[in-house]
């Protein structure tokens, strides 16, 4: 077999709820999996984390087994692919199969990523490249043949979706993002196009709110006077790396106003917000498990396309066969 060496390990939102995930972030996989690298165990490797997924793509060193590895991970709940497995996983998840959004574009681009950053970190191989690059040349092609994306529901849509459910109308509230990566700004700008003129948005890295605030006429704010203006908005959305809680009940639930509503969309893994804000009758806090139901509107017709457009999988996987037949004769 030409890719006997590669492994897929991880958890997705599949196998687990929000909070085993969450578990599983916190036994730090990722420095597990480093470990195993400078020890040789593991020629190389690709970590492709979201919201939703912590997997790790694997080129295992010929002296040790898959068994071996997983003795390192302490926790139930990982699932483990191997060979032609793995690849037609990877090559599932780079098309959309395994997303909760079937055939969305996100996963493309943070597949992308993934690969990038481990090149540019020296963790990859030639063989990993091979696979990567196969399957974000398969994702494109699927995507363009099926086209599956088209009126697609993003996670951003879907949670400005969700939230205007909750929230009768959002261009007189005032909105406070905690965070300013990529899903934090593709929400803002959902919400410049529904006319909301008054966010506020706040990070760690003050600066990193600066460089962007002028993109989303949003005001930016100290990290460190979160609470106070969570206590002024109306809506507040969060989207941190954050490790730990962010907004802590005991910070927080002495300091809203009795008389407001307030609605919280926590869309962190780890979650940002402490749950137990929602024990006040006036707050209605969601999180990523909760936003989903908008998106099962349009599932059937979806599930149709990635049916009929399933064969290009195995003609890619033909196709990587090829390559490595063709390296093998000229080795």
């Amino acid at each position: 077999m030409y890719f006997k060496d590669f492994v897929v390990l991880g958890i997705t939102h599949k196998e687990l709820d929000l909070e085993s995930r969450e578990r599983f972030i916190k036994e730090n996989p990722t420095n597990i999996i480093k470990k195993l690298y400078d020890e040789g165990k593991i020629v190389g490797y690709v970590n492709l984390s979201t919201c939703l997924r912590v997997e790790f793509y694997l080129h295992l060193s010929k002296d040790i087994s898959l068994e071996e590895i997983l003795k390192y991970f302490n926790f139930n709940g990982v699932f483990t692919k191997t060979s032609h497995e793995a690849v037609n996983y990877l090559f599932r998840v780079a098309c959309g199969f395994e997303s909760v959004i079937k055939g969305e574009d996100q996963i493309l681009a943070q597949i992308k990523k993934a690969q990038t950053d481990a090149m540019e970190n020296s963790f990859s191989t030639s063989n990993l490249n091979v696979i990567f690059n196969k399957a974000i040349e398969l994702g494109k092609k699927f995507r363009h043949k099926s086209q599956i994306c088209h009126n697609a529901l993003s996670l951003e849509a879907i949670s400005l979706k969700f939230i205007k459910k909750q929230v009768k109308s959002l261009k007189d509230k005032k909105v406070l993002i905690l965070g300013v990566g990529d899903l934090a700004q593709s929400i803002m700008g959902l919400l410049l196009k529904e006319g909301v003129a008054n966010i506020t948005i706040t990070n760690r890295s003050y600066h990193k709110a600066l460089e962007i605030k002028d993109l989303y006429q949003a005001d930016v704010i100290s990290f460190d006077d979160k609470i106070e203006q969570t206590v002024k908005s109306d809506v507040i959305i969060s989207a941190t790396s954050a490790p730990h809680y962010v907004l802590r009940g005991e910070d927080l639930l002495p300091k809203l106003d009795i008389e407001k509503q307030y609605t919280f969309l926590d869309l962190a893994v780890p979650r940002d917000i402490e749950d137990n804000i929602s024990t006040l009758s006036n707050v209605k806090l969601y999180n990523l498990d909760d936003v989903w139901s908008a998106y099962y509107e349009n599932l059937e017709n979806r599930e149709h396309l990635l049916e009929k457009y399933e064969y290009l999988l195995e003609e890619q996987i033909i196709n990587l066969v090829k390559w490595f037949k063709y390296k093998e004769r000229i080795a």
